[in-house]
């Protein structure tokens, strides 16, 4: 049972990621069927992140207040009239209505595998669990960039379809919480208190600093890869092919992380990480090999994204159970707000075409991340 909540979530989560991108691979044919600029269309996709950072807070705080199948359901039955929203009406206005409405929810869904987890899981199958959905979430990412360009945008009705489907899941196959009844009686913690408490944590600063530059490293080069190949003579299919490959590698190390984590710790994978997307830098930056870009892909894949399952159960582990919604709201809102800023300082780069200054910036944020690592990192490894 527990095993068909998750897969409901993984579903949902995979389904958000894949509607935050729905529109960013067929930009162009979008922009010319809505008679509206391609920077229109850009913000279809940009939407998420900037609700994400004034949301994840408040999404915490109600997660940590109601029903895992409360939640599953606010989400699901929101997604689908979000969907619904977009085929509504011929205008942009239409289109750009639902996928407010989707970015609304996405703090909601993004940060509600862990209470998923605690909820419905034994401390010993949580990672496990939390890897699940992980996987599930950069799934919906790599599919969309595959899916989209095949199916176009005629088939916004199709979203409707599944999303109304997994709505109707929500309400015929997800049980009760198996531990609503058995809250612990008398006033909760304030949420002041712990979010008062988290702060004062080293722990938890370290990790969400660590996620801080690490997300944003991600998106940068997510962002701005095909900018940094053009110069090497690669074209964008290529770039896409190297974006794909870390992505799927990511997924798949994932699947192997909770077996990497018992013999080594955290602390060891997070520094792992900063080392290996410094030599994978250094690589993209230089090299004109598909190949050898390739390959680079699948080490940043494996190195950067793998060890996210981890990450998350540490950040619940400093906060304990009850807050568990509020903790993870803020890692990944730290981690948004670090995509922001890095893309964000690495635009006049773009536009001046100065990528070894971008290298050179990138680098030395990874020094940074693999800084925090090495003081503050979390040095037990997951139990067997």
């Amino acid at each position: 049972m527990r095993y068909r909540v998750l897969t409901v979530y993984a579903a949902l989560q995979a389904l958000m990621q894949f509607e935050w991108l729905r529109f960013a691979p067929i930009t162009s044919e979008i922009a010319i069927h809505y008679r509206v600029s391609q920077s229109a269309i850009g913000t279809l996709s940009l939407v998420f992140p900037l609700l994400f950072i004034p949301l994840a807070l408040p999404a915490g705080m109600l997660l940590d207040r109601v029903p895992v199948r409360t939640s599953l359901r606010i989400s699901a039955v929101g997604m689908a009239l979000a969907a619904l929203l977009r085929i509504l009406g011929p205008s942009y206005g239409f289109l750009l209505a639902g996928q407010v409405m989707f970015s609304v929810l996405q703090p909601l869904v993004l940060a509600l595998v862990a209470r998923l987890a605690a909820v419905w899981f034994d401390e010993d199958e949580r990672l496990r669990a939390t890897e699940i959905s992980s996987m599930a979430m950069f799934a919906g990412l790599g599919v969309a960039f595959v899916l989209v360009p095949m199916i176009g945008y005629q088939t916004l009705w199709l979203d409707v379809l599944v999303l109304g489907a997994l709505a109707l899941l929500t309400w015929l196959w997800v049980p009760a919480d198996p531990r609503e009844a058995a809250t612990t009686p008398g006033p909760r913690p304030s949420w002041r208190s712990a979010m008062l408490a988290m702060l004062r944590a080293p722990t938890f600063l370290v990790l969400t600093a660590y996620f801080f530059l690490a997300n944003g490293y991600f998106n940068a080069i997510s962002t701005w890869l095909e900018s940094i190949l053009h110069r090497h003579g690669i074209d964008p299919q290529t770039a896409g092919i190297v974006a794909l490959c870390m992505l799927v590698s990511g997924i798949i190390c994932m699947a192997l992380i909770e077996r990497v984590s018992r013999l080594l710790s955290l602390r060891m994978l997070m520094l792992i990480a900063a080392l290996g997307s410094i030599g994978v830098t250094v690589v993209l930056f230089s090299s004109g090999s598909p190949i050898v870009l390739g390959l680079a892909g699948i080490v940043l894949g494996a190195t950067l994204l793998a060890p996210l399952p981890l990450l998350i159960q540490a950040v619940v582990n400093t906060t304990g159970e009850e807050h568990a919604g509020t903790a993870v709201s803020l890692f990944f809102l730290m981690g948004n707000a670090g995509a922001a800023a890095i893309i964000a300082a690495l635009e006049p780069i773009a536009d001046a075409g100065q990528w070894t200054l971008g290298c050179c910036l990138l680098i030395a944020l990874l020094v940074v991340q693999g800084a925090l690592a090495v003081i503050g990192g979390p040095r037990q490894k997951q139990s067997a």
